[in-house]
This record gives structure tokens, C-alpha cells and sequence, in this order.
């Protein structure tokens, strides 16, 4: 809870951690997962890599007790009470989901598969085992997040009216060699945690209208920029403005979500975007009716507190601590859907003015 509006920003601890098995030894394990997990005491029983130097690298680092020499092994080894979490690409999460034992529990690396197809066929296998999974799409548990959230629930800001997301940043994607075999890469690299996010918020928008446009500073990258309105009627306007390019340096950067309501508003400035390599603290200001613009001191940040709350959840619903699994798979194949939606918009395009 936070001081004056005490909206809460954590999720709560299971009472008796699980073991984790990491498949995958990627960077956003080293920086991310791990990191969470350490932070806030979950247990990781192992790690298994197609790589074993890196697999072995970043079990050194957190001192990790057993590499697995093959999934196989991996799987061998578990308990019981196992959870497993698949940091994958969208491509291996498939084949590595069939070789889950049945009744096994799962965090997916999201998104769940490369595209709406892979996702139902991901979704397909899980249901067949019997699997209770989750895909970690960890911006709903971000601390700011779940203040935003709360506010909402609890009606301090009324009925929703706006929700805005502006972005004019510079985001290195030249750092990541897979991008340009990519046929889309904003909405469903970046833009996927704001649209998974604002169906936690708004629900299911009626229909969608998409457009992801390349850069000439990135001419094999197939977009890296785009514009996203979700329609829900008359009752809300939702926007997205999504400029990853802007490289004029600090001043104007813009990196804000708006959500405004009829007694209440509040402001998020994501602070870890500014500067990829450097990030800066977010900052949430909330008003409510007869109040003042009030700044909500944040108790984390998205790295690596989401992290390691929607691995909480899993393992308290699993338990039967949780009621809900708020990023279950089940849930998951909708925001898969949207993305889906805003790629086949931006592909057909908007209606030609007839002048005549």
C-alpha cells in the first residue's frame, strides 16, 4: 500500500514457493527473471539451454544448482510442485509444451507464439496435458500498474472516457539480430504489453484500427513505428501513438499513458523507455474529484518486480491462494487476437477520400 491514496502496487508472496525450472537462458532471463525471482525469494531449481555456456554462464551468476543437459532432464528432475518457465522464443514454445508432463504448471514467455495461429495451436497442446499456464505478459503487475489498476476498480476515477498511449522515443532495435526476418515488428514486440494491458482495463474494444509504418533509419526492419485506435464506442477513446525512432536527444522525449476518467485522472511517465540503456524511475500522478494532482510514491519498477509478481500469481493459483489467473493463456489468445486485428487493419489500410 502507498501513502495517501494507498493504492496497492505488489502481489503478494505465495506461502509456500514453488521450485522453478528455467527452459531458456536468454538475456531477459539474466536480466529479469532471475533478478525477480532473487528479489523476492522464489526458489529455481534448475536451468536448461540449447547452449550450455550460457546456460551454464547464467547459473554462476545466481547460483543456480543444476544445468540440465537436455529438456529431458529437465523434466526428470521435477517435483510435484514444479513450475516451469518457458523463456523461449515465440517458434520453440510449441515443441517444448508437448514435452511438459501432464498437470504440470507453466509461465509462457510471451507472445504466445509467433503469431494468432501458433497461439491457438499452443493453446490447443496446453489444454490437451491438462497444463495451468500463464504467458508473462508482466505489464499489468508492474507496480504503477497495478496502482493504476486499483484506482480504476475501486471507481476513484469514475467511468473511463480516455485512454492514451504516447511514445517518441529511440529504441535501439539494431540490437537484436531476429528483428529483420521479422513481417511485423512493433505491435507485436512492443505494442502487445500496452494492448494486453488496456484489455485489463477497458475490456474488449468493438474493433480496431492499425497503422505500422517502417523508418528510413531501419530499411530492413519491416515497421518500427505505428498508430492504433481500439474502438469502444461512445463510452471510450483509446489511442496509441507509438514512435520508436525520435533520436533528437533527451528534449521532447515523450513516454506517457494518460488513463482519464469522469472524478479522476492519472499520469504515468515510463521512465524506463527514455533511454533503453539507461532507464530512469517511472512517475505516476493521480487526481481525484475535489482533489490536487497528487504523486503516488512507486514501491518498484517493471524490471523486476512484474517479474516476479506474475510468477506469484501462477503459483498462488496453483495453490489455490489466487481465485484468478490474470494473465492466463486462456485470456492471453484475445490479446493475441487483438494484435492479429491491428496487423490485418494496417494491411488493408484506411478508406480513400472520393472527392468526386
Amino acid at each position: 500500500m502507498t501513502a495517501g491514496l494507498n493504492l496497492e502496487q505488489t502481489w503478494p508472496m505465495p506461502s509456500q514457493p514453488r521450485p522453478i525450472t528455467i527452459i531458456g537462458a536468454g538475456d531477459i532471463v539474466s536480466s529479469a527473471h532471475m533478478p525477480a525471482y532473487r528479489k523476492i525469494g522464489l526458489p529455481v531449481a534448475g536451468i536448461f539451454d540449447l547452449d550450455q555456456a550460457k546456460a551454464r554462464a547464467v547459473a554462476a551468476q545466481f547460483d543456480i544448482p543444476v544445468v540440465h543437459e537436455s529438456m529431458a532432464s529437465a523434466i526428470a528432475a521435477r517435483t510435484e510442485d514444479t513450475v516451469f518457465d518457458l523463456a523461449l522464443p515465440p517458434v520453440a514454445i510449441l515443441g517444448a509444451v508437448e514435452q511438459l508432463p501432464v498437470g504440470s504448471v507453466a509461465l509462457i514467455q510471451k507472445p504466445l507464439g509467433a503469431n494468432l495461429a501458433a497461439a491457438r495451436q499452443i493453446l490447443a497442446a496446453i489444454d490437451a496435458r491438462k497444463i495451468t499456464a500463464a504467458t508473462n505478459f508482466q505489464l499489468r503487475f508492474t507496480p504503477s500498474m497495478l496502482a493504476i489498476r486499483d484506482a480504476v476498480r475501486r471507481g476513484l476515477l469514475g467511468d473511463i472516457v480516455e485512454l492514451e498511449v504516447r511514445l517518441a522515443v529511440y529504441m535501439p532495435w539494431e540490437m537484436w539480430s531476429f528483428i529483420p526476418h521479422l513481417d511485423a515488428v512493433e505491435i507485436p514486440l512492443h505494442s502487445i504489453h500496452y494492448l494486453d494491458w488496456i484489455r485489463s482495463i477497458l475490456g474488449e474494444p468493438d474493433s480496431v484500427y492499425a497503422k505500422a509504418v517502417p523508418h528510413p533509419r531501419y530499411p530492413d526492419l519491416k515497421d518500427a513505428r505505428s498508430s492504433i485506435i481500439l474502438d469502444y464506442g461512445p463510452k471510450a477513446r483509446c489511442c496509441l501513438s507509438l514512435n520508436h525512432t525520435y533520436n533528437y536527444g533527451p528534449k521532447h522525449i515523450d513516454a506517457t499513458i494518460r488513463v482519464e476518467g469522469t472524478k479522476g485522472c492519472a499520469h504515468l511517465d515510463l521512465g524506463y523507455l527514455h533511454d533503453y540503456l539507461k532507464p530512469v524511475p517511472e512517475k505516476l500522478e493521480v487526481i481525484v474529484e475535489g482533489g490536487e494532482w497528487t504523486g503516488i510514491p512507486l514501491v518498484g519498477e517493471r524490471v523486476p518486480d512484474a517479474f516476479g509478481a506474475v510468477m506469484s500469481n501462477l503459483q498462488r493459483y496453483a495453490a489455490g491462494e489466487d481465485s484468478v489467473l490474470d494473465t492466463d493463456v486462456h485470456d492471453s489468445i484475445r490479446t493475441m487476437a487483438l494484435v492479429d486485428a491491428c496487423l490485418a487493419s494496417s494491411r488493408l489500410g484506411g478508406i480513400v477520400p472520393q472527392a468526386v
